[in-house]
Parts: structure tokens; sequence; C-alpha cells
């Protein structure tokens, strides 16, 4: 490995070569909001990048607030986050893997409608904790609608909707929403019962963070390089369309 490094020399010399370069994200909940480690769709996508580039990215899960501060101390990259201009500022940006979708989950017993912005007044909303979406979001939060952040599971948020102290749950997918749907449904039944508004509140980009005091740094044209390649040869798309062959009945 420390050869394949050298050759595209994203570091500074074969000694300086890290024997891993750890990709922080947010680790996943099952029904029972029990961390479960890393998706496997994601950790496909770190291994493609990983083969495409030479680079020794290992995914490693954690809350996601924990991911954030580790990326910041310089501990990895981290995947997922927002290009804010808080994050800019602590962080450089490779190209965009691909695009999500940011859904909004609702109770069909208490359904509204989404169509712009203002459709949102009044409501609350749960996210991730620590999560931060667009500039038109960021600008809206606790003005236009209120926003819950005290949970990083996914279930307690949905059982928080399910329990009426929120009118709806943020998602991020790179799915239809009515796939999503079906999903949740699915995964989390034992939850209640889910809606996904068929408009998506927004779109962005999933870029990976890359910490600009981290020797890291070094790594980003290498980085951009191969996200490029994978994305003429289309196999991001393959691995996000691909079934784990372990994933269950859901």
């Amino acid at each position: 490995m420390a050869s394949i490094l050298c050759c595209l020399s994203p570091f500074a010399s074969c000694h300086d070569s890290p024997d891993e370069i750890p990709v922080l994200l947010a680790a996943q909940t099952d029904a029972d909001g029990k961390y479960a480690g890393v998706a496997p769709t994601v950790a496909a996508l770190i291994q493609g990048l990983a083969d495409e580039s030479g680079l020794p990215l290992v995914a490693r899960a954690y809350p996601w607030r924990r991911a954030q501060m580790l990326a910041e101390s310089g501990k990895g990259l981290l995947l997922g986050a927002t290009a804010t201009p808080e994050r800019q500022a602590l962080f450089a940006f490779t190209r965009p893997l691909y695009l999500v979708h940011q859904w909004l989950v609702a109770d069909p017993a208490r359904p509204f409608r989404y169509q712009d912005w203002e459709d949102l007044r009044g409501k609350t909303i749960a996210i991730s904790s620590g999560a931060k979406f667009g500039a038109e979001f960021e600008q809206r939060k606790n003005v236009l609608f209120t926003v819950a952040e005290n949970s990083d599971s996914l279930p307690s948020r949905l059982k928080m909707l399910a329990l009426g102290r929120v009118d709806a749950v943020l998602v991020d997918s790179y799915r239809n929403s009515a796939t999503v749907e079906d999903k949740l449904n699915c995964v989390y039944a034992g939850a209640g019962k889910f809606t996904v508004l068929r408009k998506p509140m927004g779109n962005e980009p999933v870029l990976i963070a890359v910490p600009k005091s981290s020797p890291f740094r070094e790594a980003l044209p290498v980085l951009n390089e191969a996200i490029e390649r994978m994305e003429k040869s289309g196999s991001i798309h393959k691995i996000l369309e691909t079934r784990p062959a372990n994933g269950g009945a859901c």
C-alpha cells in the first residue's frame, strides 16, 4: 500500500503515508435504536473509492456529533457533511459523490400539505442531533418552523412523530419518496405507520469533507480524480442500486 501511495503522491513521503485514512460518518441505527455500524451500501461505496484511488480509506461510524468532532480535530475525513460557511472555514470538500433528497416523513393520521417553505410555518421538524442542511433551511429553522434535534437515533425520532411530539421527521435518501416510505414502514413497523411527502424539501450533494489542518488534505486531488472516474464509469450508481446480499426482508 505504501508503494501505491508514493506513486500517487498524496502525502509528503512514503514514510509519512498512513496505514489507514478513516472516513467518519453517521452510524446507522436498527429498529430498536441501537447503533448498527456502517450501512452496507456506504461501506461498499467507501471500499469502491479506496480501490479506485489507491488510498487506504476505512469507514468508521459514530454518532453524528462525535464524527464531526473527530473530523474537526483532524482524525479523519467526514462523509455527508453539508458545506455550510462554518464548515468551509475548517474543511475543504471533494466533488459530489451523488445527490440525496431531503424527505419529510409524516404520520398518515396527521398529514399536511408541503409545496413550499410557507407550508412549514408553525411546524416542528425532528432532525438528527448536530445536523446541518442548506442555507435556506438554516435561515428558516426556529424562525418559520421549529427544529427538534435532541436525538441521533432515527427510531427515537419516528417515535416522537408517532406520539405527536413533532409534525415531521427529516430524512436524507438518494431513493424516491415511495421507496423510502416502504423502507421505513418495513424496518420500523413497530414504531407506527409513516408517510413520506412526495415533494422533497431539498436536494444536496453528498461530499467528503477534508480537514484543512490535517495532512489528509493532500489526498483531496486524488479523491476528486477517483470520484470523477467512478462517475464516468457509472460505478457509483451501480453501488447505490445494488441490494446487499444480507439485506433481509426490507
